[in-house]
């Protein structure tokens, strides 16, 4: 089992991925989507397209594969090519296992979910990897040689739902700062997110607004969810609190799943 920093996965339609290798090494490539989120029922078959771009001048060569990930408290992942429990890789179909990518034509990647007809309710993941391979390089131009990507793909079979409670706050120092955090528990049988903002006002009498991270949530799990706090009406800039921060109002998760928040954070 091979552990990678955490892809991060924006509401965007295309990722570009640059991993910097030794020898000034590079492995660019525009992924669209970055994350698949997949309804089947038992028996059925479900599809999807994966959108690879090479940004390289060159033609490129890749390897793809399926691979198991468990999610670190840390917000890291952890791929492995060993089968994990409750893995949904036996039904994953993908098109080809090798591929070259021409520079500015992006190449559709399909693969297929065909889980079988008994298999009950229950939400499973995988991811789709892609590899570099060695090109024939010219003399002083950089190779791409040992990098991967995954991508993220869920995959709900039949009427799976997550229900998310908060099991405690805290504050934790994250990125130099002391950041209020939700423990988050899921009771369900799929994985959630939490969304909105919530209102708050800082030692000083400050108003704020406070978004959740996108931080999944897995079934059966407890998990960390930072706050991150801007002014009203700027949500792009994160500011300094000045604790102790009141916190109030409603969070959103799953289809109608809402959790209601009052409270007070002090390092």
């Amino acid at each position: 089992m091979t552990r990678l920093t955490a892809f991060r996965i924006a509401a965007a339609f295309a990722a570009w991925v640059a991993v910097v290798l030794p020898a000034q090494a590079q492995f660019s490539l525009a992924v669209s989507p970055p994350r698949f989120e997949l309804s089947v029922k038992p028996g059925d078959r479900v599809g999807e397209v994966l959108e690879l771009t090479h940004r390289d001048e060159r033609a490129a060569a890749y390897r793809l594969k399926t691979a198991d990930w468990t999610l670190r408290p840390d917000g890291s992942v952890d791929f492995s090519d060993e089968l994990l429990p409750g893995s949904c890789r036996p039904w994953v179909a993908i098109e080809r296992r090798e591929l070259s990518i021409t520079p500015g034509r992006p190449y559709r990647f399909r693969f297929q979910v065909t889980p079988p007809a008994d298999t009950p309710p229950m939400e499973c993941r995988f991811a789709v990897m892609i590899e570099g391979q060695q090109p024939t390089a010219a003399p002083g131009m950089p190779i791409a040689l040992g990098a991967r990507i995954g991508v993220i793909v869920y995959v709900a079979v039949g009427e799976v739902a997550p229900v998310l409670e908060l099991a405690g706050t805290t504050v934790k120092t994250v990125d130099g700062r002391p950041t209020p955090v939700l423990k988050v528990r899921n009771t369900g049988n799929a994985h959630g997110r939490l969304a909105g903002f919530l209102g708050g006002k800082d030692a000083d009498g400050t108003a704020l607004e406070l978004q959740a991270a996108t931080t999944p949530v897995m079934a059966g799990e407890t998990r960390e969810v930072t706050l991150v706090a801007t002014k009203p009406g700027d949500t792009e800039t994160a500011v300094a609190i000045r604790y102790p921060l009141a916190v109030s109002g409603k969070l959103e998760w799953g289809r109608k799943g809402s959790m209601a928040i009052e409270q007070r954070f002090a390092p």
